[in-house]
């Protein structure tokens, strides 16, 4: 038996009902295991993004048969062999989530101020609501980072306050549980 290995499924097309569970269930009768995923609808189109391991043969197995995913439900489909992080101590896992009322740049100025400081983004949202009573466009953004050293989290308080206060937006940054 050979030994598992992980694959990042992407896929993108149009939204349609039970996609969740063909793509799924590709992965299961393959026998591989579908570990971490991440979908969405944006604006009509179903977007996802999915980690799974198995052996060589049943990733070889779920390739085959998402080709005919693929031309059944219009989606374009991309598959990636990942290998696992190397040399990277670990690293403290905080919350970011930033709110208030919507203008072009936010993601920009938070991932720049982020990348400047070397905080890697594990996992980030964003969306664009409206108030309930009064229709405005609200921001709010929700990222998963990692910050490399506990020093850097008294300066990104501190830039992150800056940032905010500047575009008049409110923000919580808090620890993840381990």
């Amino acid at each position: 038996m050979s030994t598992p290995r992980h694959m990042v499924l992407t896929a993108v097309g149009p939204d349609r009902t039970g996609l969740v569970k063909q793509v799924s269930s590709i992965i299961h009768k393959a026998g591989a295991n579908l570990e971490d995923s991440r979908m969405a609808v944006l604006a009509g189109e179903f977007a996802l993004i999915v980690l799974f391991s198995g052996t060589d043969e049943a990733l070889e197995r779920i390739k085959q048969d998402s080709a005919l995913l693929e031309q059944e439900l219009g989606f374009n489909l991309s598959f990636r062999p990942t290998r696992p992080r190397e040399g990277q101590a670990a690293r403290r896992r905080y919350l970011l989530d930033v709110t208030g009322p919507d203008q072009p740049g936010i993601v920009h100025r938070v991932s720049e101020l982020l990348a400047e400081r070397q905080i890697n983004v594990c996992s980030l949202e964003s969306r664009l609501r409206h108030a309930a009573f009064s229709g405005t466009p609200l921001f709010q953004l929700t990222a998963e980072i990692e910050l490399p050293t506990p020093e850097n989290l008294v300066e990104l308080r501190g830039k992150v306050e800056a940032a905010c206060e500047a575009l008049h937006l409110d923000h919580r940054l808090e620890p993840l549980p381990d």
